[in-house]
């Protein structure tokens, strides 16, 4: 144990040398809050005199005045060490749950990057990992629409998928049109009818071809038609 004194205020009190480690030697006057290194302050004694006792024969005022402070007073100097600990404890606890929320939000996108993680990822959120899904990254390269001469139409596609990472399969939304661009029937491809796949393989292509009926009156005014690729 050792004895400091604030610079400022004079005032002096007990330091132990687990207190100076966790505060790099540093500590904070209880009286006037001044922080100094404690040990440029040190007394040659280790021991505070204790403060003389209360005569029995002293007036009472006196004595009250002499008397020793309670234990349950509070200290007049007191050394600050616990809240850079428990400051620090609150800021990697903080950290650590962010980062834990960020890999729940971006699972798919990680798991398409790096398959070796996923078992982990699904362990870790108790939840199905799928293939992240990007409109954007997918294109129609080409397509075509053409009628049958055994009857029925053919439509060809040819799908990519511009990322350096897998992405899931999209729909297709397909309209075809009369001779004023009106819409006669629409119908959607799920991802299964288009390729039989869940994903694109990163910078691949997909090619698809998807044959069907029409009825004969919506078959006499079909002119056009318009592929569009979503995410249900």
């Amino acid at each position: 144990m050792h004895i400091t004194h604030c610079p400022e205020c004079q005032t002096a009190f007990k330091v132990s040398p687990q207190q100076l480690e966790l505060a790099k030697g540093w500590v904070r006057c209880g009286r006037c809050s001044h922080v100094f290194e404690a040990a440029l302050h040190f007394e040659a004694s280790t021991e505070i005199p204790a403060p003389p006792q209360p005569s029995a024969h002293a007036p009472s005022l006196f004595r009250a005045a002499m008397a020793p402070a309670s234990a349950n007073a509070p200290s007049a100097a007191s050394v600050d060490v616990a809240m850079p600990v428990a400051w620090l404890a609150g800021a990697t606890l903080l950290l650590m749950t962010l980062v834990i929320q960020w890999v729940l939000v971006q699972r798919n996108w990680l798991a398409a990057h790096e398959p070796a993680v996923r078992p982990l990822l699904a362990s870790l959120c108790a939840c199905e990992i799928t293939w992240p899904r990007e409109p954007e990254a997918v294109l129609i390269e080409s397509s075509s629409f053409t009628e049958n001469p055994q009857g029925g139409y053919t439509v060809q596609l040819r799908l990519k998928n511009t990322q350096h990472h897998p992405v899931a399969m999209p729909a297709l939304e397909l309209s075809l049109t009369d001779l004023q661009d009106q819409i006669l029937v629409r119908r959607v491809f799920t991802a299964q009818e288009l390729s039989g796949k869940d994903h694109v393989q990163a910078l691949r292509d997909v090619r698809t071809t998807l044959n069907f009926d029409l009825d004969d009156k919506v078959s006499q005014r079909v002119i056009g038609f318009r592929a569009f690729i979503f995410y249900p």
